[in-house]
């Protein structure tokens, strides 16, 4: 995997939003100014370790949830990796898979 720090900011920016907070009540929580925390979020900036410790912790997530971003790749490179995995999976597998698309449907 290579680091893409464009898809960090936007992985660090997904995170924080789903957890509810604003950028300002994260800074509170992991001692540190807005102004040194935004460029974290727009590319423009990366965390030392200690800060990024903090932020894992304050989000409560596992260090690799920021460098999970493949769903954020386009959707022709999405249906690239999803065929790749689903063509390696068993006949047993499939049926899961099938089962589990279906219910997702449903909830559509």
């Amino acid at each position: 995997m290579v680091f893409d720090k464009n898809k960090f900011a936007k992985r660090l920016k997904e995170i924080r939003i789903a957890k509810g907070l604003k950028q300002e009540a994260l800074c509170a929580k992991i001692n540190i100014e807005p102004p040194n925390y935004s460029p974290m979020e727009t590319a423009k900036g990366l965390p030392s370790i200690p800060t990024f410790h903090r932020i894992v912790e304050s989000l409560e997530v596992s260090p690799n949830e920021f460098f999970e971003y493949e769903h954020l790749e386009n959707e022709k490179t999405l249906d690239e990796m999803n065929m790749k995995i689903y063509n390696s999976l068993s006949l047993k597998k499939k049926r899961g898979l099938y089962k589990i698309l279906r219910a997702l449907e449903e909830l559509i």
